[in-house]
């Protein structure tokens, strides 16, 4: 049943893995353009069905020239370099005819036919790297920044407008002057779209009022969260949750419809770029971590710095001119990819471990690197694919489901920490029914102040760890039921319900005291071997409470069973701080004034039942040694 859980587990993980193969491949696809050879037909039949048009495609292209819709009237029309992909970069591999340098001036051409009966025909301005100018039909119509060969003038944008074109004819020329003269991109990054100024108007109002929707709720994400992070200090993913919905709604701000401008109608295009740029460097490290804190266990802190070293030289770059940072985009790129695939990776074997609601976020984070991918894939200028809006979707839904994730959890641990109190207070009101007799702890070996300790261990713990906290408890439940046999002292038990109950008492020990103190068993007999109850567990803890935990670095238990010549050798040896000989000579008598009470109980036992004493050997500063022997078949010798 297990091996054919596993292994539906691992077709799912495959599964998925296919499925985002085939999404990629569909990104990478290549699409037709409806600009072909330096002409756009949207004539005819084709606003029937579409409102707007994306003028994508091969327009004219014209390098190194700011070219005027005169100079193409003129007697000797200008020669065009080549036939340039929209959207693209100039300088984009594998795109361009030709490849252009990374930065300079160049002029688009295109022609377009539209219908005559259109009333109000427009353009819609996409993202330019970094300065345009739009004629249309020779007369200027808009401009984004400021385009000229003089840095001194030249002016990089950051606005998208909507430009009225010229009515009537249904014959329109386009003619687009671009200038990057500070980045490593150049060009038209997306393609201009056609159509009604109403329709596009209505389109970008309502692609605004869906962006600040989002903006608006991921904002309140981020305060609720940061919110629970500071009423609960240790909650290190509400933390990085809160820090990641911030980043996100930063970097939302200046893309797609770029609501900042709303606040800030003339903001710089360097400034826009630089909150680009922070906000790309950090999103996918933070989105790392996030999964760190949810899940530890699923990696290795020296892989983990590995992936995320790298980031601190972008971290740097961001102090360097917007030029020179760009030139290092594409090894940004393929650095965000391999992150991207550590995180899907790591939530792969969460998946495969069973761990919470890893399925969820698995698919869910899927979704988000598919948006980050196509992203990517269209500002590189591969594919088809062409929506700047992509990247808001896949956040909107990777957001959503880790808020509910993060909802489920906060409820889960509500109920666990009402379990936990309700636990508490049985375990209370048993500590209280304990104590109602001082001979009820003499026999069963308990002290009040052990009780009192492991409660507060435990109500420590829960606060951090909610499952080793219900651990403990079981663990606490274990002990008492087991030391509480007081009602016969002479009962047999297997060496294995003992060894349980010492594994209990020492889970809870070391969640007061940690590493600092070990247990180790050397059993050389069956866990089927039956000794009187109650005769391994009081040495332990003698060994700890006198021992171990008296002395500052902590130490280790060992216990030892062997068959003997004698009979069944068990030995109880701590390297604690040990006591002397005066001490050694009066622990087990009666004027110990109470101290070694466990002791005397164990030691008055074995004359009693088999006729050997307790030997005890012990040194300050070095430990102690108690020594039992039970003769063979448990008969007095």
């Amino acid at each position: 049943m297990k091996t054919t859980w596993l292994n539906w587990r691992r077709g799912f993980v495959a599964a998925f893995i296919c499925l985002m193969g085939l999404a990629v491949g569909q990104m990478l696809a290549t699409q037709e353009g409806l600009a072909n050879r330096g002409v756009a037909d949207v004539a005819g039949d084709y606003f029937k069905g579409n409102s707007t048009a994306a003028l994508n495609g091969e327009w004219e292209f014209y390098w190194g020239r700011l070219l005027t819709p005169d100079d193409f009237r003129a007697a000797e029309k200008p020669q065009m370099d080549s036939l340039i992909k929209v959207p693209s970069s100039w300088n984009d591999q594998g795109v361009a005819v030709k490849l252009y340098p990374d930065r300079g001036v160049a002029t688009y051409r295109l022609r377009v036919k539209y219908p005559p009966s259109m009333a109000d025909p427009a353009l819609r301005i996409m993202t330019v790297m970094r300065a345009a100018k739009i004629y249309a039909n020779g007369q200027l119509v808009g401009e984004v920044g400021r385009v000229s060969v003089n840095p001194a003038v030249f002016t990089a944008g950051f606005d998208l407008p909507i430009v009225a074109l010229p009515r009537g004819g249904g014959d329109l020329e386009l003619v687009v002057q671009v200038a990057n003269l500070d980045y490593a991109k150049g060009g038209l990054r997306e393609a201009p779209v056609f159509g009604s100024r109403q329709v596009l108007e209505g389109q970008r109002l309502m692609l605004l009022a869906m962006q600040l929707f989002f903006i608006g709720s991921v904002f309140i994400f981020s305060i609720y969260y940061f919110a629970l992070f500071l009423i609960q200090r240790k909650n290190y993913t509400a933390l990085v949750f809160s820090l990641l919905c911030l980043v996100t709604v930063a970097r939302s701000t200046i893309w797609g419809e770029k609501p900042v401008q709303l606040v800030f109608p003339e903001l710089p295009g360097n400034i826009g770029l630089l909150v680009n740029y922070i906000t790309g460097y950090n999103l996918i490290p933070i989105v790392i971590l996030l999964i760190f804190t949810i899940y530890p266990m699923e990696h290795k802190k020296i892989t983990l710095g590995l992936v995320l070293l790298p980031t601190l030289f972008f971290e740097v770059l961001l102090f360097a001119p917007a030029g020179f940072r760009s030139l290092f985009n594409t090894y940004l790129y393929l650095l965000i990819v391999l992150q991207m695939l550590y995180v899907m990776f790591t939530l792969s074997k969460a998946v495969l471990h069973q761990r919470d609601n890893s399925r969820v976020i698995f698919l869910t984070m899927g979704v988000y690197v598919l948006a980050i991918l196509a992203d990517i894939l269209h500002f590189k200028g591969v594919g088809g694919l062409n929506s700047s809006y992509v990247f808001l979707y896949g956040n909107f839904v990777m957001l959503i489901a880790m808020a509910y994730i993060q909802a489920k959890q906060q409820f889960t641990q509500y109920q666990k920490t009402i379990l936990y109190n309700e636990q508490l207070i049985e375990a209370d009101a048993l500590k209280d029914k304990i104590m109602a007799t001082e001979m009820s702890f003499l026999q069963a070996q308990i002290k009040p102040h052990f009780l009192y300790n492991a409660l507060n261990a435990i109500a420590n713990i829960s606060e951090m760890d909610g499952k080793r906290a219900s651990r403990l408890i079981v663990d606490l439940a274990v002990y008492l039921r087991g030391s509480l046999e007081f009602r016969n002292m002479d009962k047999m038990v297997t060496l294995d319900k003992e060894m349980e109950l010492v594994d209990t008492y020492f889970s809870i020990e070391q969640a007061r005291f940690g590493e600092k103190i070990q247990l180790v068993k050397e059993l050389e007999i069956s866990l089927d071997y039956q000794l009187p109850i109650l005769i391994i567990e009081p040495l332990v803890e003698n060994a700890v409470r006198h021992g171990i935990s008296k002395n500052q670095n902590g130490g280790t238990v060992t216990i030892r069973m062997k068959q003997g010549t004698e009979g069944v050798c068990i030995e109880v040896e701590d390297d604690g701080v040990g006591f002397d000989q005066v001490k050694l000579t009066t622990i087990l008598s009666d004027e110990s004034e109470g101290k070694g009470v466990g002791l005397k109980n164990i030691a008055g036992r074995l004359l009693r039942l088999y006729g050997q004493e307790l030997k005890i050997e012990s040194q300050n500063g070095k430990g102690t040694l108690v020594r039992i022997i039970i003769p063979e078949g448990g008969k007095r010798s």
